[in-house]
């Protein structure tokens, strides 16, 4: 049987590691809306994706040093079969996806973490974070499009919604003296938007409705 650190053994490990404390608060925030989103979805039925183990995450180095990722499904054993999407995964790597914001490249450093740590399946996860590509497909979603969720509709401590970070995003760009961003930013709204609205058809409430009042410290023993 698989095992994912808890809630107390994450932020057991975020203090160990020296994570800032508004870091902390930041991954709660991913966690408990990924956790939330997988919670409903597994109440409407769950996913067709194959079990997370069996999914190959295959990384493409495309100059300047950037990072893409897409998913594989072709290693679905399960004929397509409906699953639960594993809620333990989705809240540790939600709670673990920033652990070393403060230093370069800090998905691959807190990734390298998890490995020498044996947690595999959340290395997976947040190694793919920052750069991860979406399923177009509501019914094949997985632990990794749950949390990449939950970061692009968090705004550092709370939820946001999509429209609010999206333009934090914007404005951080044009700040940045990167203008020209814009539209690429735009377009990833634009898919985010079409995903969040067949999730929100197959749960039968909004997004927002979903999110309202959340405990950030106890999302787990939520009751709907």
């Amino acid at each position: 049987m698989r095992e994912h650190p808890d809630r107390k053994q994450c932020l057991e490990y975020l203090k160990q590691y020296g994570t800032p404390e508004h870091v902390i608060e930041h991954c709660k925030s991913v966690a408990a809306v990924a956790y939330l989103l997988g919670k409903a979805l597994n109440e409407a039925g769950g996913t067709r994706a194959a079990d997370f183990k069996d999914i190959r995450i295959t990384t493409y180095r495309r100059g300047g040093g950037r990072f893409y990722y897409e998913q594989d499904h072709s290693g679905d054993r399960h004929g397509l079969g409906w699953r639960a999407f594993d809620l333990e995964l989705v809240l540790a790597s939600g709670l673990l996806h920033d652990m070393a914001r403060v230093e370069e490249r800090h998905w691959d450093v807190c990734a390298d973490w998890c490995h020498r740590n044996k947690y595999f399946e959340e290395e997976q996860i947040i190694r793919a974070h920052m750069m991860y590509q979406y399923t177009n497909d509501v019914c094949h979603l997985t632990e990794a499009d749950l949390v990449s969720l939950g970061d692009r509709l968090t705004l550092e401590d709370h939820y946001a919604g999509l429209d609010v970070r999206m333009d934090y995003i914007i404005g951080k760009a044009e700040k940045n003296g990167k203008p020209d961003a814009k539209a690429a930013i735009l377009r990833k709204k634009k898919e985010t938007r079409k995903l969040l609205d067949e999730i929100e058809n197959r749960v039968g409430e909004t997004i927002d409705e979903l999110m309202k009042d959340i405990d950030y410290d106890n999302v787990e023993n939520r009751n709907r």
